[in-house]
């Protein structure tokens, strides 16, 4: 079995939390055993010849707190000589870190269970395989990337453009493929948010198909 670290970039709501579990717990659940290491609450990020892969979480952080922390995980994240999984928070200080910027979306949030589509090179990067071209994943995000990383990207829809990249052995998706959907309604109620949400099949696979790759 693969060893895995989480890195953990924040906690969610309080009322979330007691119900359903953290940020880290959706990731165990779906990866097994794995080491939790939390830079957002000052621990440092450990040496990491021992593991196989690294997955940087979601947050209610915005990147534009520009916390110092933050800038120095996505530089972190892009010296490893192993796979990366970067998801929301992740995605968008390691899209930061490969010379993209991060503000909020114009067009709005997405919010609840959201449709996106890959491109060409998605449909044919081992994080995607047996999805198809087009799938329903779970949402919770107002800041996207507006300016470009230096990566290729994979996937996107009307409202972000990028949904996910790669660059080499990273890979990172603006979506949650960690949250069930039990757990993004209790999310979403907590923060008074009104929107739909519906099981998928996507998030699960892909967390899979990124596990395989270690």
């Amino acid at each position: 079995m693969p060893s895995i670290l989480i890195v953990k970039t924040g906690t969610t709501e309080p009322a979330v939390v007691e119900r359903h579990g953290d940020y880290d717990d959706w990731f165990l659940e779906a990866l097994g055993p794995a080491t939790v290491v939390a830079p957002f609450a000052g621990e440092g990020l450990p040496d990491v010849s021992n593991y196989d892969g690294v997955l940087v979480t979601g947050s209610p952080l915005s990147v534009r707190d520009e916390a110092p922390w933050m800038a120095a995980l996505g530089r972190w994240c892009l010296g490893l000589d192993l796979p990366v999984f970067g998801v929301c928070f992740g995605h968008q200080v390691i899209g930061e870190a490969l010379g993209g910027r991060v503000e909020r979306n114009p067009l709005g949030g997405e919010m609840g269970t959201v449709v996106v589509d890959l491109t060409e090179a998605g449909r044919t990067d081992p994080l995607f395989a047996g999805l198809g071209s087009r799938f329903a994943v779970q949402q919770t995000h107002k800041d996207i990337l507006v300016t470009p990383p230096n990566a290729e990207r994979l996937a996107g829809n009307a409202n972000t453009t990028w949904q996910a990249f790669r660059h080499g052995s990273v890979r990172c998706v603006q979506f949650h493929p960690e949250l069930r959907a039990p757990y993004l309604r209790s999310l979403l109620e907590v923060r008074g948010i009104d929107a739909l949400v519906q099981d998928d099949d996507a998030g699960p696979a892909i967390l899979r198909n990124w596990k395989a790759l270690l």
